[in-house]
């Protein structure tokens, strides 16, 4: 069950599309409260919550009201139920300032929740931070930086990216990808252990595509049987039936990889009503055709009259966006369009004491890169267990993993961080180059102002092929010219900081 970013570069893979933008964390203050004296208009919206303190949604810091409505998997419950990570739909009202409200209520339904039948199909990632998961025929897209993750099955907060393995029941919430239904995770929660021959409930919603065999079975998404019993299936809310092209969301036993026996089937109707005055969803882009059609997380859109914030964006599948506008007969009429770019990973230790929201990676001896972290914009937790980090815990020495992009003054926005309790022993820096140059067989790049050289040691990749040497490189990058996402490694053994030598360079665009 987080947020990215140039406008059309791939983030997560073997997906091209584009990672995910984590808007929101470290609220100060907490319990329900309410802004007196701010007026403010209806709201309606979803996203996934980056923050606490109240909660953080799409960036809006809401104020959760006493008496609100808190449903998780369809149960009514607590604000203390609530988790990073999950996707949730809001109702309340923001503020005129933008960046605070109330809320009414929270609905929260994970997307998914199934034995992990397969991880890496094809291949693992090669630089080991995307794992392929597949859950009921469905692929799960899992990021050890952007991934939130709960505690293990025993209570111990100790279940994360490296802990999965296939048999574990897990609940995912995630963001829909393509038409398909894969899914990039924003929060996985280990529920049980799948033994065969015993009973384990699943849960996934999908789109009915075609009907099985029998009469009694319907293919979700191309990927996944459902077989049901009329006479025992409960499907007493599917008023119109069970048609291609329905949304579905089906309860029912495990019986193999891509086959369950459906004890529910209802309408999939935790997303936005049909008519609402006004909404906003963030997500990925899928099923575009044009600008005034496209989906959003499943939501329709009609951006033909959207601004486009930056203007420069490329609307397409793929693109992270966050929709605002009115919902009138099922399709949001958007009046603007945010697409997001965190196009900057940086790996490094922290140099100096974190403050005024800054924080210092030491690159190399004599290079440090400024991070800002946004209360609106910057989720933060331990990478291991997934449990929040507040900024003031932060020290010198701590080795941090940021994901991050470069507003217009030239600031670097941290939206995710995730801190290392281990020692590591790579600096790694991916940013667009800005410029290189070829002296002998030496390639000299340039990132966010910080110069590295290649010698012998080095390898040379495209996208994880190799590349025969600095020349083939530069070739390359003539071809593809500034801004081209590379990325740079440095192996720093007992150091802290490079020494400006890469052991790796890549380009990834």
């Amino acid at each position: 069950m987080t947020g990215d970013r140039t406008m059309n570069t791939p983030r997560f893979k073997p997906l091209a599309a584009v990672m995910l933008l984590a808007l929101g964390l470290n609220a100060c203050g907490g319990g329900s409260t309410d802004l007196a004296g701010i007026g403010g208009t209806g709201i309606t919206a979803t996203g996934q919550i980056t923050g606490f303190g109240s909660i953080f949604v799409n960036g809006v810091e809401y104020f959760i009201k006493d008496g609100a409505t808190i449903k998780v998997n369809g149960v009514d419950t607590s604000e203390n139920d609530l988790k990073l990570g999950m996707i949730v739909t809001l109702s309340g009202t923001l503020n005129s300032d933008g960046v605070t409200g109330t809320v009414d209520s929270v609905v929260y339904e994970s997307e998914l929740e199934g034995p992990v039948s397969a991880i890496d199909p094809g291949g693992a990632d090669p630089d080991g931070k995307i794992k392929t998961l597949v859950i009921l025929g469905k692929t799960v897209i899992v990021d050890a930086i952007s991934t939130s993750f709960g505690d293990d099955t025993d209570g111990a907060n100790n279940y994360g990216f490296a802990a999965i393995k296939v048999n574990d029941v897990v609940e995912v919430s995630g963001y829909v990808t393509d038409s398909n239904g894969t899914l990039q995770a924003t929060r996985i929660e280990k529920e049980d252990e799948y033994t065969p021959g015993v009973d384990t409930t699943v849960t996934v919603k999908g789109t009915v595509t075609a009907f099985g065999a029998s009469n009694n079975s319907f293919i979700l998404d191309g990927v996944l049987t459902v077989n049901f019993d009329p006479a025992t299936t409960n499907m007493q809310t599917l008023v119109n039936g069970i048609n291609t092209g329905s949304a579905v969301a089906v309860e029912g036993t495990f019986t193999d990889a891509t086959t369950i026996f459906a004890t529910s089937i209802e309408p999939d109707d935790a997303g936005l009503p049909d008519d609402v005055e006004q909404a906003e969803i963030e997500g990925l882009i899928t099923d575009y055709v044009s600008p005034g059609n496209f989906k959003v997380n499943g939501q329709q859109v009609d951006a033909t009259n959207a601004q486009l914030q930056p203007a420069s964006a490329t609307l397409g599948d793929g693109l992270f966006v966050e929709v605002e506008g009115p919902i009138a007969g099922g399709t949001l009429e958007a009046t603007t369009v945010k697409a997001h770019s965190s196009n900057i990973e940086i790996e490094a230790y922290v140099s100096g004491t974190p403050a005024n929201n800054t924080i210092s990676l030491q690159v190399t001896s004599s290079d440090v890169i400024d991070i800002v972290v946004d209360n609106n914009q910057t989720q933060m937790e331990e990478d291991e267990t997934g449990a929040p980090v507040k900024f003031n815990a932060l020290a010198a020495g701590d080795f941090l993993k940021v994901e991050a992009y470069q507003n217009n003054n030239g600031d670097i926005i941290a939206t995710q961080i995730k801190r290392l309790t281990t020692t590591e022993s790579e600096i790694v820096l991916k940013a667009p180059i800005a410029s290189w140059t070829l002296n002998g067989n030496a390639l000299n790049a340039t990132l966010l102002g910080i110069t590295f050289s290649s010698d012998a040691g080095t390898d040379f990749e495209h996208n994880d092929q190799s590349l025969a040497d600095a020349a083939a490189m530069d070739n390359l990058l003539n071809s593809l010219g500034s801004g081209a996402i590379f990325k740079v490694g440095d192996d720093v053994g007992g150091s802290t900081y490079s020494d400006g030598i890469a052991s790796e360079m890549e380009v990834e665009s």
